[in-house]
């Protein structure tokens, strides 16, 4: 027979014994535990140290960047001068785009060289959001019609039109100077022998007294004093609004051989309605590249407007149409600057560090 206090007895050792097992191997288990936390712990502090090593160093670095970026901003414009040639420069933009950025990029032209005449802002009538406006631009237009999308539509036709003549007019003029110079010596004389009708009628008195040319010819200086209908009615009508610049003129100007500044990035006049279709018709039907730089006026480092990227997505379009990523700081200045004179030679390149760009800037050539 069992007995009973013996059993009672070994069923107090075995529950002892398991006690006594767990509280020992929790307690190893614990210090093993506690010994990881702290080795973790110790290398997230070293690790933690070692990045506000970093930190501090790109903080001074950042500093340092700023600092040279807002000298360039400020004299960088100096390194540009006579980069250009005295070429007529026009610049486009709508209200609504960074006043700024635009302003460093006028100023950067003038002091390269170029003969910047002023500034065209569309206003935010273009919007056609009330019947006056679509009104008054009827009648610009002379147009019956009143609907707003087809109104835009045909001034921006017009319009482009108009800029892209006067941006050809001076490859034609420079091709017939080309001509007379090598075929008419100073004599009026070809190389045949062959007296010039215009050498003639210049020295007996007929036509142009200055320069020989018959009165029924237009010359350059005749066709620079052209004015500019369509522009000068949009202007009048507050369509367009105009910004003369020190040293250019008083009023809306398009000398042959413009050069054109396309400025997007509006936060009134969206891209899509009109600057983006005008620098379209700009290049509708062309072949080569015109003489045309778009570029953005955000007031962001890392904006680029939406016709920049229209343009850069476009293997037609970014063939024919320079692009720089924006007007924010000095690099965006100089590129423009180097852009534009690079109309000159039909070299067409897209820069900065925006999608689509192939260089920050072109490339520096002799002066």
């Amino acid at each position: 027979m069992i007995n009973l206090r013996y059993h009672i007895v070994s069923l107090t050792a075995v529950f002892l014994a398991i006690g006594i097992g767990v509280t020992l191997g929790s307690t190893f288990l614990d210090r093993a535990t506690v010994e990881n936390l702290n080795g973790q712990l110790e290398s997230l502090e070293a690790r933690l140290g070692d990045r506000d090593t970093q930190i501090e160093r790109l903080q001074s670095d950042l500093e340092g960047s700023e600092a040279l970026q807002s000298a360039l901003d400020e004299q960088g414009a100096g390194l540009l001068a006579d980069r250009l040639d005295p070429v007529p420069v026009v610049v486009l933009a709508a209200q609504g785009v960074d006043e700024g950025d635009l302003s460093g990029a006028v100023e950067s032209m003038q002091l390269a060289g170029a003969d910047v005449q002023g500034v065209w802002w569309f206003t935010e009538r273009l919007l056609l959001n009330t019947a006056a406006d679509v009104a008054d631009l009827s009648a610009v237009l002379d147009e019956t019609s009143n609907d707003p999308a087809r109104l835009r539509r045909l001034t921006v036709d017009a319009l482009g039109g108009e800029l892209r003549a006067r941006q050809e007019l001076a490859l034609e003029i420079t091709e017939d100077e080309e001509v007379d110079e090598a075929e008419v010596d100073e004599e009026g004389v070809d190389a045949e022998g062959v007296v010039d009708p215009g050498a003639e009628e210049g020295a007996s008195g007929e036509g142009d007294a200055e320069t020989g040319a018959p009165e029924d010819v237009s010359t350059p200086e005749d066709l620079e004093s052209q004015d500019a209908p369509l522009s000068q009615a949009l202007t009048d009508a507050g369509f367009i609004t105009f910004q003369a610049v020190t040293g250019g003129p008083e009023a809306p100007t398009l000398a042959p051989g413009v050069r054109l500044v396309v400025v997007g990035g509006s936060s009134v006049v969206p891209d899509d309605l009109f600057v983006a279709p005008l620098v379209q018709q700009l290049v509708r039907g062309a072949d080569e590249p015109t003489g045309t730089v778009v570029t953005s006026a955000m007031g962001d480092d890392a904006a680029v407007s939406e016709v920049v990227s229209v343009i850069r997505a476009d293997e037609a379009l970014r063939s024919l149409v320079s692009t720089v990523d924006g007007l924010d700081h000095f690099q965006g200045w100089m590129a423009t600057v180097l852009a534009v004179g690079d109309l000159g030679d039909g070299v067409v390149g897209h820069y900065g560090l925006g999608e689509g760009a192939t260089s920050l800037l072109p490339p520096l050539r002799a002066t």
